[in-house]
């Protein structure tokens, strides 16, 4: 008797405590300040290391690795990743910089991996999935990858770049002389027949990129969409270690199919990253949970002294928050067996006094 009364008491206390403490973080998170704040200027930054960055807020943005979905990151390469925004009222600019001392700007191997970073955003006013969102709440992303920033800066990068001694001796119809040069030489639609992706209309075969940035839809993992209309401009520069990436659009959007950022002050937005060194690609990245993104109508105060550390968001990242659940889950399951298992033995025990009786 003893036992059921002591397990039936645990369990009541417990359910008592995990309702208050989800009552206390739901407040909590209604009532804490935007983590992310986009202050108005009245020149918006497209350089990664323009100064004007400077007039933003930093937020120091935590980093979990990527377990729901095939392939998946065993640990974090990157820790956490550095996030500015600001807007002039037309556009808004994002600023992304985390630490990474090896520079992955081509994928043309098949060990080569790039290094690469997104944002996600919400479409519609419903905040998603954070999964990259699920059927009925579509995500927008916004996906710059270095090797693209490559292809811009540098030229198209291709099989005579990755192996130097490369050489095929003749194409028909394609012009110039071996070396090839994918970008010139193959201008033909009887040459374009020798690159299958090009020819198919495939945005990643294509030579020549207007921004490094892919804007794709997304609907939950495996679903990830290029956008026919692409909108994100971006620049990305690696130096001294760290990589600074900037990617801008306007505010408004003239299509249904993404984020439109002019009819809203609070927004959800999360990022990801992505380190070439760590063979990181497609769902094996790091990511963040949701932050709460405010578009100001004001510009921002002045900074703090650059020995103070930037605030760390309060949220738990989305891993964390599922461990904690699970955990939780458990410890409800383990009390509440222990609860029927006494309670059970209790009846037994009477019933056995019933019988001798």
């Amino acid at each position: 008797m003893r036992s059921h009364t002591l397990a039936s008491r645990a369990l009541v206390v417990l359910l008592v405590l995990v309702a208050a403490a989800l009552a206390l973080r739901g407040t909590a998170l209604a009532q804490q300040a935007p983590q992310l704040t986009a202050s108005l200027v009245r020149e918006l930054p497209t350089d990664p290391e323009s100064p004007i960055w400077q007039q933003a807020r930093p937020a120091a943005v935590p980093l979990t690795p990527q377990v729901v979905a095939l392939p998946r990151l065993a640990q974090v390469s990157v820790q956490s990743v550095s996030v500015r925004a600001l807007h002039d009222g037309q556009r808004i600019a994002f600023l992304m910089a985390w630490s990474d001392p090896t520079r992955d700007a081509r994928a043309v191997k098949p060990d080569e991996f790039r290094d690469a970073a997104a944002i996600m955003l919400p479409v519609g006013d419903a905040p998603p999935n954070i999964c990259m969102g699920s059927p009925g709440q579509t995500t927008n992303l916004w996906h710059w990858k270095a090797d693209w920033q490559e292809d811009i800066d540098k030229g198209f990068q291709d099989l005579p770049q990755a192996y130097p001694n490369f050489s095929k001796d003749y194409y028909p119809y394609a012009a110039g002389s071996p070396p090839f040069d994918a970008a010139k030489d193959f201008a033909s639609d009887e040459a374009k027949a020798y690159l299958i992706g090009r020819a198919a209309g495939n945005p990643l075969s294509a030579v020549t990129k207007k921004s490094p940035v892919e804007e794709l839809l997304a609907v939950g993992f495996g679903t990830t969409t290029h956008k026919q209309r692409q909108e994100v401009e971006g620049r990305g520069v690696w130096s001294g270690g760290r990589w600074q990436v900037a990617f801008v659009r306007a505010l408004a959007s003239g299509d249904a199919a993404e984020a439109d950022l002019a009819k809203r002050s609070d927004v959800p937005v999360a990022f990801a990253v992505w380190n070439g060194a760590n063979q990181e690609v497609g769902a094996r990245k790091q990511v963040s949970g949701f932050l709460t993104l405010r578009i100001a109508g004001e510009a921002a105060p002045p900074a703090a002294p650059p020995a103070a550390a930037p605030a760390v968001p309060t949220r738990v990242p989305l891993a964390y928050e599922w461990w904690i659940s699970i955990a939780v889950a458990l410890i409800i399951l383990v009390l509440g067996g222990a609860a029927l298992a006494g309670y059970w033995a209790r009846q037994r025990e009477i019933a056995r006094r019933q019988e001798r009786e």
